[in-house]
């Protein structure tokens, strides 16, 4: 028998009991239940399962590391980016380089009352990861009392505590953070937007799974992906379905895969008098069926300050060879008569609303999806 002492209470336990200063180099997930409180629960850790890491991970999780080391205070990062883009693997490199440069690390994805006093009362330098901390942690719920959940967390990311900590969210809506946790490098040194593969990254994870003797599907899974934000969950998906023997075409057709709102263009239009009209970051639908093929109307700019106003269909749009063009015949340009109202005469006003047509006569349209950049993701 163990009896072990705190304060005024003593509990009771058995021959396995053991007692630490520290806690152990392993991992441990933060729980809660009402009759004891707070405690840790310890847990596998965090495995990282791909044989090989594609991207920067690598690199980045070093880095914080690094950070951590030399930082006298806490050090806190955030993992934003798209369900299935690489948060996930980032926070297990992170946690496997952490338990083997000596930190334990900590769970922490229920938000209760008191969680922050409970892992502030740690007196010992830690690795605590709030996966999707925006809705496990969000500002919108009605369950608690008092300040909300991210706003409690406050003092607790500005490391009023004893012990150094370094704190890892990961989030799918960075919109759904509070202000007080973005552009903030005193609470939170890093935030990592983690980006859509690079066509060079695409090619290279499907050279690694598919195999050889379906390797000629790789190039059409690349055409794809310019016409999608393809993720890595996407990937994995493809590559299985193609090493079972399935056709590209019906690997598309039937995965749970398909356009998404957040996908933006870029659009030249090229008329055939030889003008040049770009349109920026634009929502097109590229998938034809009968309840989506509806006109969408959009605005164009040349560098002379002559612009066009153009519609574009699901069923005018052609996607081949990696490229994505528009039949001409099939766009419709609009020229308001309104725009000419002060000519007065009505023949001249004719003539000048011919004139504007056959200048914007459409010879080609080119779709190019917007590359993956930091500054989509600024705030």
């Amino acid at each position: 028998m163990n009896i072990v002492n705190a304060g005024s209470r003593y509990q009771i336990y058995g021959e396995d009991v053991k007692t630490y200063k520290r806690l152990p180099l392993m991992s441990f997930e933060v729980c809660f239940s009402k009759m004891a409180g707070f405690y840790l629960s310890s847990r596998p850790d965090l495995a990282v399962n791909e044989e090989k890491i594609y991207g920067n991970h690598e690199v980045k999780v070093n880095k914080v590391l690094n950070s951590f080391k030399y930082s006298d205070r806490n050090l806190g990062v955030i993992l934003s980016g798209q369900k299935g883009i690489g948060k996930s693997l980032f926070a297990r490199i992170l946690s496997h380089h952490a338990i083997e440069n000596g930190y334990p690390v900590l769970l922490a994805n229920t938000y209760m009352p008191g969680i922050a006093d409970f892992i502030s009362s740690i007196e010992q330098e830690v690795v605590i990861i709030f996966d999707e901390f925006e809705k496990n942690f969000s500002n919108n719920s009605d369950d608690h009392a008092g300040p909300s959940p991210q706003e409690e967390m406050l003092s607790l990311f500005d490391g009023l505590d004893n012990g150094k900590k370094l704190f890892v969210i990961t989030c799918n809506e960075v919109d759904r953070l509070s202000t007080y946790l973005l552009n903030r490098p005193g609470r939170f040194h890093y935030h990592f937007k983690i980006t859509f593969p690079t066509e060079e990254e695409i090619v290279e994870y499907l050279t690694d799974k598919v195999k050889p003797k379906y390797a000629d599907g790789i190039k059409d899974i690349v055409n794809f992906s310019r016409t999608v934000n393809m993720t890595y969950d996407y990937l994995r998906a493809i590559a299985f379905e193609l090493n079972q023997g399935y056709g590209v075409a019906e690997t598309l057709e039937d995965l749970n895969i398909s356009q998404t709102s957040n996908v933006r263009f870029n659009i030249t239009i090229t008329t055939v008098n030889g003008d040049v009209y770009n349109t920026y970051g634009a929502s097109v639908n590229l998938f034809n069926n009968p309840n989506t093929n509806h006109q969408r109307w959009y605005d164009g700019y040349a560098p002379d300050s002559k612009t066009i106003r153009y519609a574009l269909t699901p069923d005018s749009i052609k996607i081949e060879k990696g490229m994505i063009t528009a039949d001409p015949k099939k766009v419709e340009v609009y020229i308001d008569p309104d725009d000419f109202w002060t000519i007065t005469d009505a023949e001249k006003r004719k003539e000048a609303i011919k004139k504007a047509k056959d200048e914007r006569v459409i010879k080609s349209v080119v779709l190019t999806k917007v590359a993956n950049t930091i500054e989509q993701y600024l705030y």
